[in-house]
């Protein structure tokens, strides 16, 4: 338990490194288990605290994606052996996608806050979810996966506008809403444009119908034109605003899908961009832990949160861990990855339901007050 919590410690204290300004707030006695305690108030929702937070997961993100651009075009320019860009590539990946893991690993008890339930009851309705996700990937042909597939463009799409919306306060119309979320979207839509022989090799071994499209140049054309046209909307709308910062960050995106190797390029982004930025507004949705960041002290939230996601992100990370190292093992790593992508995606309908309902109380917060009658 030591380890796993400090694992997650150290990923979380990322989005907290600064924090050590904040100005403490009057205190409320709350009793727990018979003991009289003193934590601080809730802090605002649009308080300085908490664009604080979200803005230094915003700029570690970023950091990380310039890295891995860096990166890219080093061992792009260095002579690398054909047998090992590909076994370094799956590394890549799967050291982003094992980053990410931290910021699903409190869902159980986002959704039991929300549904006034136990939580080993949604915990089993989550687990519920994700089977039944993973029985129609499995079976149901290409109609399942794209439909899981273009949910997760929304789900990642709505939670960069989230985090632009509340870092700049820059509220865009609804067209260059959409602008935002799918250029936010870049580094699945990108990646999946540039479809190499590897990634078309797992997509066809996880659906051997829609797998080759991803070869198609009429596809792959397809996607990128989205996503320029989206970033084009995006960006200029940002500089006609004075976001700069998101017009950045368009750009950054941009590289990061269009430099480094597909597979690698989303699993970064993954785990370091929006793992990352997602990992702050649970920091801030968390009652408990956005008091103590009001209170000035952002150590003990984030001891708090890494405590709650330290055993499923230890569980998750084994699964994971052993599923990725069979892939580099195997035979056929093409179909070994496949069969780790598709309880990923299966994991990932659940995390997005959660993420949905948790953004649409936020934003009705009188909604939850009404049904707790």
């Amino acid at each position: 338990m030591w380890t796993s919590t400090r694992t997650s410690t150290r990923y979380f204290n990322l989005l907290l490194r600064f924090c050590r300004r904040g100005v403490p707030e009057a205190v409320a006695e709350v009793d727990t288990r018979g003991v009289t305690v003193l934590e601080p108030r809730l802090a605002p929702a649009g308080g300085p605290a908490r664009v604080d937070v979200l803005r230094t997961a915003s700029r570690w993100s970023r950091r990380l994606a310039v890295v891995a651009v860096g990166g890219a075009v080093a061992l792009a320019a260095a002579p690398v052996p054909a047998g090992v860009s590909g076994p370094l590539v799956l590394a890549v990946a799967g050291a982003g996608l094992l980053l990410g893991l931290p910021h699903g690993a409190v869902d159980h008890l986002v959704a039991a806050r929300l549904a006034r339930r136990p939580w080993p009851v949604v915990a089993l309705a989550y687990a519920a979810v994700a089977a039944v996700s993973w029985v129609l990937l499995a079976t149901a042909g290409p109609v399942a996966l794209v439909a899981v597939l273009l949910l997760s463009v929304v789900h990642f799409g709505l939670g960069e506008l989230e985090v632009v919306r509340e870092v700049s306060g820059w509220r865009p119309g609804p067209v260059v809403s959409v602008a935002v979320a799918l250029a936010g979207a870049g580094a699945l839509l990108l990646p999946l444009a540039r479809a190499g022989p590897l990634l078309v090799d797992v997509g066809t071994a996880v659906s051997p119908g829609l797998g080759p499209l991803l070869g198609e140049p009429v596809v792959r054309a397809a996607l990128a034109a989205t996503w320029v046209a989206a970033a084009a909307v995006a960006t200029t709308a940002a500089l006609r605003a004075g976001q700069r910062q998101v017009a950045a960050d368009v750009l950054v995106l941009g590289l990061l899908g269009a430099v480094v190797p597909p597979l690698a390029a989303f699993a970064l982004w993954f785990g370091g961009w929006h793992g990352l930025r997602h990992c702050a507004r649970l920091l801030l949705d968390d009652q408990r832990c956005a008091s103590w960041v009001a209170a000035g002290d952002p150590a003990r939230a984030v001891r708090v949160l890494a405590g709650r996601a330290a055993w499923p992100t230890l569980a998750a990370t084994a699964v994971l861990a052993a599923l990725l190292a069979g892939s580099v093992r195997a035979a056929d790593p093409s179909r070994a990855l496949a069969t780790t992508l598709l309880l990923l995606l299966a994991l990932t309908v659940p995390h997005m339901l959660v993420v949905l309902w948790s953004d649409h109380r936020a934003r009705h917060p009188g909604r939850l007050s009404r049904s707790a009658r």
